[in-house]
């Protein structure tokens, strides 16, 4: 539950202000995770390519299409069980949560300006 702290008159905190960051990084990690997405298209498909060329060069077996290396069950199986993986990793993570750090929770070490002042 949000707490309210007031300077003055003015809250700075309430609970639509809560909800619209939560909301704005769940989208944020949507955006994240579409683009990680699509890298992770754009590397498999560079690791079909390679497998297709060490299949054919050092097992000397017929050539294969990447589309059809990548509609056999092994690669819909690593394809789309990495993509969940990111997926919910993006998800669990703390990415775009605006939470301070444990570390800033630490004393601070003061700056050779602040240590002069004194």
């Amino acid at each position: 539950m949000s707490r309210r702290r007031h300077l003055g008159t003015v809250y700075e905190s309430y609970p639509a202000k809560d909800f619209q960051s939560k909301i704005v990084v769940f989208i944020f990690k949507l955006v994240t995770m579409a683009v990680s997405c699509l890298i992770w298209a754009g590397i498999f498909y560079m690791s079909l390519a390679i497998v297709n060329f060490l299949r054919v060069n050092l097992l000397e077996k017929e050539e294969m299409s990447l589309r059809a290396l990548f509609e056999s069950d092994g690669g819909q199986w690593t394809f789309w069980g990495m993509s969940i993986l990111i997926c919910v990793y993006i998800l669990l993570s703390k990415i775009g949560s605006r939470k301070k750090s444990d570390r800033s929770k630490e004393v601070r070490s003061k700056s050779i300006y602040e240590i002069n002042q004194q």
